[in-house]
């Protein structure tokens, strides 16, 4: 038994009885393997990047406290 999404009804046949809307095809295309330069720099962005964004936070939450203290 199929789903439809839309409005929560389930069915048997290749359209949904209630609102009459196809339910796409699943996608069986594999997708190319990503250039090796780009995957390398999106870890190093990654690397860099989310350690900066702890430290910015830890730098704001200092500055907060000495100011209100």
């Amino acid at each position: 038994m199929k789903y439809c999404k839309k409005c929560g009804v389930l069915y048997t046949t290749d359209v949904c009885p209630k609102c009459g809307i196809v339910p796409p095809e699943s996608q069986t295309e594999e997708q190319a393997p990503a250039d090796k330069q780009t995957v390398k720099r999106q870890w190093l962005a990654l690397l860099i990047g989310i350690p900066a964004f702890i430290l910015v936070i830890m730098l704001i939450v200092y500055l907060f406290r000495t100011i209100t203290a």
